[in-house]
C-alpha cells in the first residue's frame, strides 16, 4: 500500500513537473543581426582604410581622425561579427595548402589565376575569392588568422604577417595549420555565442 501511494505521489510529482516545463516561457530567439552588424563593420573598415591610404596623417579631418581610429579599435577587436563562410575561407585555404608540393615558401603577395603553388596568403585569397567572388583583406575570418599567427610567433617582428610568417625558414607546414586550427576554433566558439545571442 505504502508503495502504491509512493509510486502514484511519484507520477504526480512527475506530471507537475512537466505541466511547469511547458508553461514556462521558451527563451527569445535572438534578435541581434549579426549580418547586418558584419556589414555595417566591414563598410566602416573600408571607409577607415580608404582614407588611410588617401592621406598623410598630419592631413586628417578631426573626422577622418575619428574614422580612422574606429577602424583601427574594429580591426583589434577580437568579438567581430563572424559567419559560416568565415569557418570555410579557412577550411579552404587550409585545404588548398594540402602538402609540402603545393606550399610556396617564397610569398610576393602576388596571387595570379592558375597558380600551382600558394603561400598562406595566397591560399586565402583564393578561398575568399572562391567562397565570396573577392578578396576581402580585412574579413574577420582573416584577422582572426593574423591573430592566431602573432601569438604563434611572439618576439617575431614582422612586416607583414602572412608573408614574413610563410617566408620565415622556421615555419613549417605544420606550423601553418596549427595557425589555422586556432584561428578556427576561435571562429567556431564565437558562432556559438551568437546562437547563444552571448555576443
Amino acid at each position: 500500500m505504502t508503495k502504491r501511494i509512493l509510486n502514484i505521489a511519484a507520477a504526480l510529482s512527475a506530471a507537475t513537473l512537466l505541466d511547469a516545463c511547458a508553461a514556462a516561457p521558451k527563451p527569445a530567439a535572438c534578435d541581434k543581426d549579426y549580418a547586418a552588424i558584419k556589414a555595417a563593420e566591414m563598410t566602416a573598415i573600408d571607409r577607415g582604410m580608404e582614407i588611410f591610404a588617401s592621406k598623410d596623417e598630419a592631413d586628417f579631418t578631426p573626422e577622418e581622425t575619428a574614422i580612422v581610429n574606429d577602424t583601427e579599435a574594429l580591426l583589434e577587436s577580437r568579438s567581430r561579427p563572424v559567419d559560416e563562410i568565415d569557418l570555410q575561407i579557412i577550411d579552404r585555404a587550409k585545404s588548398i595548402l594540402e602538402d609540402e608540393s603545393v606550399w610556396d615558401r617564397q610569398d610576393d603577395r602576388v596571387c595570379n589565376d592558375g597558380d600551382t603553388t600558394f603561400s598562406l596568403y595566397c591560399a586565402l585569397f583564393f578561398a575568399s575569392k572562391e567562397l565570396l567572388g573577392e578578396y576581402q583583406h580585412r574579413r574577420t575570418a582573416l584577422q582572426e588568422v593574423r591573430f592566431a599567427l602573432e601569438e604563434a610567433t611572439a618576439g617575431h617582428e614582422y612586416e607583414h604577417r602572412l608573408r614574413d610568417f610563410n617566408n620565415d625558414p622556421e615555419t613549417t607546414l605544420a606550423a601553418v595549420y596549427a595557425v589555422l586550427d586556432v584561428a578556427r576554433g576561435r571562429v567556431a566558439e564565437r558562432l556559438d555565442l551568437q546562437a547563444a545571442c552571448e555576443l
